[in-house]
């Protein structure tokens, strides 16, 4: 004879572990709760039955984040590229945003084939080129005339809900001899589809004042500490420019993507003291520098913005709630409140003393590295590390 056990009231009680959650001002020990795909409220008593749970996650002396969000991210790259799920969950990351690796042409097989079938909530900006990123060495052709408008139009109209915004990227060897236009042309396309502009301006060709004039409400400057070429967010004097202080305050976002060459600890270190942090905290993962030693992953990339000053606090922020609000998102995930997803991330903070190498030949003593331990997708577990137990019920 079969015996059935009975339905228990929640699958998931996440216990003991330090929250962090931005995006409901909690930075303290609490309990989380899971019933199929959502977090759900604490018993008003205050008590949880653990015969009421399928299974207890002993979290002590762990963190728990919302699910990861990784705001710039490369799934294509070379003509292959990375694994949604495969390189993210285990990193803790339940959602992400490709930065434009697709143009026009294939979008829309982009979206069919890679972000639809995925488990990670995924978006991604259309590159204003037809052809996006065909990979290094071959760079795309950005000239306006040569823009597709109408294929974007029908992308707009059949996929918008997949659509974070336009990419288009700047400098040197991709916009010599063509100024500012294409950057002008593609403000106006982001205005005319309600969307955002997410701007590439690695090694910029014209001084970043003039850059950042030209971008509006909600448009992303990435590559935010960049220090390629002769200009970047510091005058020089090591200060802020005052057009880069006016773009924030008129709603441009700021976005580290650090990838491998995209972050200069020294540019970075002196604007977080200055009080300029980025708005978002991101990886720029390709196929060639995901697991690599100068990038490898988003806890990574956080933990490097722990050494150079930030509270945990504000970098769990700048990879939650902030990418989820841009992605159009805000309550659904980026969060732990009841009703959200139950994407959750549990991590361990490693303490030991080591360096962070950049780009630039610059060194970064850290003493702090976010470990993943568990990740939970809608309720799901999709990742946990073997020496990350639970009590089992």
């Amino acid at each position: 004879m079969k015996i059935i056990e009975p339905e228990k009231k929640y699958n998931f009680w996440l216990r003991g572990g330090h929250v962090v959650d931005p995006s409901r001002n909690i930075n303290a020990e609490t309990d989380i709760l899971v019933t199929n795909s959502r977090i759900v409220p604490l018993p008003e008593s205050g008590t949880v039955e653990p015969s009421d749970v399928k299974e207890i996650i002993d979290c002590s002396g762990c963190y728990v984040f919302p699910g990861l969000i990784d705001h710039h991210v490369h799934f294509s790259w070379n003509t292959s590229g990375i694994a949604p799920d495969l390189f993210c969950l285990p990193s803790g990351v339940t959602a992400a945003c490709d930065a434009g690796s697709i143009g026009t042409n294939a979008f829309e097989n982009f979206v069919r084939n890679r972000l639809m079938p995925a488990t990670t909530t995924l978006k991604a900006s259309i590159n204003v080129t037809t052809g996006g990123l065909a990979g290094a060495g071959y760079m795309e052709n950005i000239s306006p005339e040569l823009y597709d408008v109408r294929a974007m139009e029908y992308l707009f109209e059949r996929y918008r809900p997949y659509i974070y915004g336009l990419k288009l990227r700047i400098g040197k060897d991709i916009s010599e001899r063509l100024g500012l236009k294409p950057l002008e042309e593609s403000v106006k396309l982001a205005r005319r589809f309600d969307t955002r502009l997410s701007l590439h301006a690695t090694y910029p060709l014209e001084p970043v004042q003039e850059i950042v004039s030209l971008m509006g409400t909600g448009d992303v400057l990435c590559h935010t500490f960049q220090a390629m070429g002769p200009y970047s967010i510091l005058d020089q004097n090591g200060r802020i420019y005052p057009e880069v202080w006016s773009a924030r305050a008129r709603g441009v976002l700021f976005d580290s993507a650090q990838g491998r060459v995209h972050c200069s600890f020294s540019v970075a270190k002196a604007a977080i003291e200055q009080g300029f942090p980025p708005d978002v905290i991101s990886t720029d993962l390709i196929t060639f520098s995901a697991y690599q030693e100068r990038l490898f992953s988003l806890p990574v990339t956080m933990s490097r913005f722990l050494a150079l000053g930030m509270p945990l606090y504000d970098v769990v922020r700048c990879c939650t709630q902030t990418p989820a609000a841009l992605m159009g998102m805000a309550g659904e995930i980026g969060t732990l409140k009841p009703g959200a997803l139950a994407d959750v991330a549990v991590m361990k903070m490693v303490r030991h003393n080591f360096a962070f190498q950049d780009f630039y030949g610059n060194s970064l003593p850290a003493s702090r590295m976010l470990l993943p331990q568990m990740t939970l997708k809608a309720g799901r577990t999709c990742y946990r590390s073997i020496e990350f137990t639970s009590m089992l019920r």
